[in-house]
């Protein structure tokens, strides 16, 4: 072979080293699976698996690409709890977040969050099938 040869074939088999190795560090290290949201609750609430939640800040989140994610709750980037819910895809996006809760006795449950610039709304397991699809 020329020396031309061997540096194309050289230069070759270092691309698509390189390309092989982006796409499969672009598997491991690429786009989270997760959306997440901040939200703020005035008062403490309650998912509907019981676990309660204080009034203060929390991010939200949760997985792509699956119509029944576990939703995560977190505040001060430390878990608090966790509930199943269903993700229902809607014409518009949520212009604003909203938290739609029931009351039970003198306790607020989260039954839906809509979150804001979101065409989805995650509904938890006690709204049933009362809110839209």
């Amino acid at each position: 072979m020329n020396l031309k040869a061997v540096r194309f074939v050289l230069t070759l088999a270092a691309a698509l080293v390189v390309t092989a190795s982006l796409s499969f560090a672009g598997s491991w290290f690429g786009k989270s699976s997760t959306k997440s949201f901040s939200v703020t609750l005035d008062s403490a609430a309650k998912l509907t698996n019981g676990a309660e939640l204080k009034a203060g800040d929390y991010t939200i989140k949760i997985p792509e690409d699956t119509q029944s994610p576990e939703v995560e709750f977190f505040a001060d980037g430390k878990l608090i709890a966790k509930e199943q819910a269903r993700v229902v895809t809607q014409a518009q996006k949520n212009e604003d977040t909203a938290i739609e809760v029931s009351t039970e006795g003198n306790t607020n449950v989260i039954t839906a969050v809509d979150p804001g610039g979101w065409p989805e709304r995650v509904v938890f397991p006690s709204a049933g099938g009362q809110h839209g699809s």
